[in-house]
This record gives structure tokens, C-alpha cells and sequence, in this order.
């Protein structure tokens, strides 16, 4: 099959739409949330701690906190609990806060759906546009880059 006949191939149009479509997809996220995926955060660790961050907790409490983040997402009777993950960002002190509580929460199954994402996938799926103004705004209060 030469070059001509496998462009009009159907399987193959439908292939280069469909991965054309995820890159497109990739580089809106990366271009409008930044430093919010489990990989940027890591790298956003090391920026941190060179510019002298100390991290306010421990590793085991920044899971901890991702997992009551996640608890919060699957209260079936009641809906969300806003409240814990306003708690929680509240307790975030700087940058390096932020970026442990990404990478601890990792990547995790978004309710009703066999998909996972990351920390700020999750809010995104859980948090209406107020609810997550609310938590950028707590972010903003303490001088954090964040936003998700």
C-alpha cells in the first residue's frame, strides 16, 4: 500500500484525527494549568527547595492530606465535602506545600468514571467554578503560585 492509498485509508484518517486531537488536548492543559500534574510538581519541587522552600510537614502527611482531599470527593449521601478541602488548602504554607500534596495525592479515579487524573483534575471534577475560585483564592492569600 503506497503513501496515496493509506491517506485515504479511513482507519488511518481517523488515527491521525484522534492523535491530533490528544496532543491539541495535552497542550491546552499544559498551557492553561501549569505545574498542576503529578510530573511538573516534581519538577517544581527542585525549583523550590533551591530557592530555599522548606516543606512544612512530612511526606506521610501530605498523604494524609491528598487522601482526605479524596474522601471528601465520595461522600455519597451529602455530595462533596467542601469544607475538608478548604481545610486542607488552608494548611498549604508555600509552594513546596502545594507541590508535596500533588505528588502525594498522585493519580487517582475521578467518581463514576473509569478515567483517573491528577490533584487538580479531581478539584476540576468535584468542585463547581465558585468552589475552585475559593481554593485558588485561599492559594492567592498565601502567596502561592497554584492554581488549579
Amino acid at each position: 500500500m503506497n503513501l496515496e492509498q493509506l491517506s485515504k485509508n479511513k482507519y488511518v484518517r481517523a488515527g491521525a484525527v484522534a492523535g491530533g486531537a490528544y496532543l491539541l488536548f495535552r497542550a491546552v492543559k499544559t498551557l492553561f494549568f501549569p505545574g498542576t500534574t503529578v510530573r511538573a510538581a516534581k519538577e517544581d519541587e527542585k525549583s523550590f527547595k533551591a530557592a530555599g522552600q522548606k516543606q512544612s510537614y512530612t511526606d506521610g502527611q501530605y498523604k494524609i492530606f491528598a487522601d482526605a482531599i479524596y474522601s471528601a470527593g465520595f461522600d455519597a449521601l451529602f455530595g462533596t465535602d467542601e469544607s475538608t478541602i478548604y481545610g486542607v488548602f488552608n494548611r498549604m504554607n508555600n509552594d513546596l506545600d502545594v507541590s508535596k500534596l500533588i505528588q502525594a495525592f498522585g493519580m487517582r479515579r475521578i467518581e463514576f468514571s473509569t478515567r483517573t487524573d491528577s490533584l487538580a483534575g479531581f478539584l476540576r471534577s468535584e468542585l463547581d467554578s465558585s468552589e475552585l475560585q475559593k481554593v485558588n483564592n485561599i492559594l492567592a492569600s498565601k502567596n502561592i503560585k497554584y492554581r488549579f
